[in-house]
């Protein structure tokens, strides 16, 4: 339990907004007086003056921490240490070093590659892995496809989603999350869950039945694909032109039938020679109907290049795009620009929820060439212009994420997607808090988040050795969903789950009911059972809240 004395002691190792955020939160979050942080940082940061302004922090300049440095820095005396450079290998060997230093200490370690967590475990096996890119991209995925999109949350007793309570069953419904007014800053975790419009929701299990309508649904799907793909084949202008040469011939068909004196039949019969370039003239027929084969004669000649225009502009497009089996999207489609870290996995993201996308970068970079290995659009092209962005159809694309790491550059953008369309949804990676808020009062339709703000909660988290297992961003604020054991002689023991609650922070979903694998998960907890030593509560709360679950389910040491 803290408190008695006990001091927690971190120390970070990282020089950007997600090492300041997270000894923010390290400090806000623990009793006054009981958390030291140590932070090794480069000199003349831009985050060190901040950092030296916050209470309990000890800020250690040093361009390299080496053994001295962390030696200094106490790591073996450390609750935990997090190495959070930008780049993966300067965290791998500094987590490598203090561990030389101090086998037992808990590491924080920041990863980019996901295929190197699991090969890091093994050669750290105190460490905590975690990605910005993956924690941070959910929440850009969910603000670019709109408010009524369901978000999932992979809790350990059931899989879930955080939606919107007028798009969900109500006998699904968990508990509410938020009350989200129409201007203000949402209410978290309401006392009422009748006030609350984001709730948490079980997924629906749909039972095998019948296979009804199997072969019209597969025509269906295949008709539907094939509209997709010729409209996605075609740009605007080919699209009026070939509409109004359809319209043409249809006239002349008309024309046939009235002034020629033909029977349908034979009108469409002459429509279609006359456009493939097989006319016959005729002199002996009626000034009109001459007329109309000549037109009709000419646009047959127009469409052949048409046509011709139609297929070279789907092949550039696949050429440009990187991959001929797939055309970029025209309308509905999402469109995210700076293919770094983040991006790539908000691209990811929104392809595996079914979300047309296209990406667009200013250079050929390793965001680019994963994204075409992945068999999707991309245009590389100066993000700031507006010819780029058009040739992405931002004029008729679903949402405009600028996810880049310049705050000026995805502003810009932003601004530019709204010159194409004034009521454009835009969503923006900005550092800056006060810049974010501005542009969101400004600017109607649009979000902004920040990476570092989205990430850093579950950063601190797992400082503390806190099982965080989903982030999810309501407003500027951020939920954390996390799976605290009970602990022997813990404050809660033998009290229901419901006790741990407190209005506005805590929100019990369920309790895993024993150990190992004959854990029962109770989901919503029954009121009239007591907790016991072993079991584990799944909790809905703030970050201040979830400190104060973890302490009140320690173990505590009887004298």
């Amino acid at each position: 339990m803290i408190g008695g004395g006990f001091r927690e002691r971190f120390v970070v190792c990282g020089e950007d907004m997600l090492s300041l955020r997270m000894v923010e939160a390290l400090v806000s979050q623990g009793p006054r007086g009981t958390t030291d942080v140590v932070v090794l940082t480069a000199p003349g940061g831009a985050v060190v003056e901040r950092l030296r302004a916050l209470r309990g922090v000890e800020v250690v300049e040093v361009a390299e921490p080496d053994d001295e440095a962390f030696e200094a820095a106490s790591v073996g005396e450390a609750t935990s240490v997090a190495l959070v450079h930008r780049d993966d290998v300067v965290n791998i060997h500094r987590a490598l070093r203090v561990q030389e230093l101090a086998p037992a200490t808990r590491l924080v370690v920041r990863l980019h590659a996901p295929a190197l967590s699991g090969r890091i475990r093994m050669l750290l096996p105190t460490a905590t892995v975690l990605s910005v890119s993956a924690t941070a991209a959910p929440a850009f995925v969910t603000a670019a496809v709109g408010t009524s999109t369901r978000q999932s949350v992979d809790l350990p007793g059931q899989p879930m989603v955080v939606a919107d309570r007028a798009g969900v069953r109500p006998g699904l419904v968990v508990c509410g999350l938020a009350r989200r007014p129409d201007r203000g800053v949402p209410e978290l975790l309401p006392p009422d869950d009748d006030a609350a419009d984001l709730v948490l929701a079980r997924v629906p299990v749909h039972r095998e039945g019948r296979i009804v309508g199997t072969r019209r649904a597969l025509w269906r799907r295949v008709l539907t694909r094939w509209w997709r793909r010729a409209r996605a084949s075609m740009t605007r202008s080919l699209a009026r032109a070939t509409l109004a040469l359809v319209g043409l011939l249809v006239l002349g068909t008309v024309g046939f039938a009235t002034f020629a004196d033909l029977s349908w039949g034979d009108a469409i019969y002459l429509t279609v020679l006359d456009t493939a370039g097989a006319a016959d003239p005729d002199t002996h027929t009626s000034t009109i109907a001459r007329v109309i084969q000549a037109l009709v004669t000419v646009v047959g000649i127009a469409i052949i290049p048409l046509v011709t225009a139609v297929v070279v502009d789907a092949a550039v497009s696949a050429r440009f795009a990187g991959t001929p089996q797939r055309s970029r999207p025209r309308r509905g489609h999402v469109v995210v620009v700076g293919l770094g870290n983040v991006g790539v996995r908000v691209v990811e993201q929104l392809h595996e929820r079914g979300v047309p996308v296209v990406a667009v970068d200013d250079d050929e970079s390793a965001g680019v060439t994963q994204i075409r290995r992945m068999g999707l659009p991309v245009i590389v092209g100066d993000t700031t212009r507006r010819q780029t962005l058009a040739e992405a159809s931002v004029d008729d694309c679903r949402a405009l994420v600028a996810v880049g790491r310049d705050d000026v550059a995805n502003l810009e953008t932003g601004l530019v997607g709204r010159s194409l369309r004034s009521r454009l949804r835009v969503v923006l990676r900005l550092r800056d808090d006060d810049l974010a808020r501005r542009v969101e009062r400004t600017l109607e339709v649009a979000v902004s988040r920040s990476v570092s703000f989205l990430a850093a909660p579950a950063f601190a988290a797992a400082m503390r050795d806190h099982q965080v297992v989903a982030t999810v961003p309501v407003g500027r604020s951020v939920l954390l969903f996390a799976d605290v054991p009970v602990g022997r002689s813990a404050l809660l023991v033998g009290l229901p789950a419901t006790t741990a609650e407190i209005g506005g922070e805590i929100r019990v979903v369920g309790v895993f009911r024993g150990s190992g694998a004959d854990a029962v998960f109770e989901c919503p907890p029954r009121p009239q059972r007591k907790l016991k030593v072993g079991d584990r509560l799944v909790v809905a709360a703030t970050r201040t809240g979830l400190v104060d679950v973890h302490a009140r389910c320690a173990a505590r040491i009887s004298l």
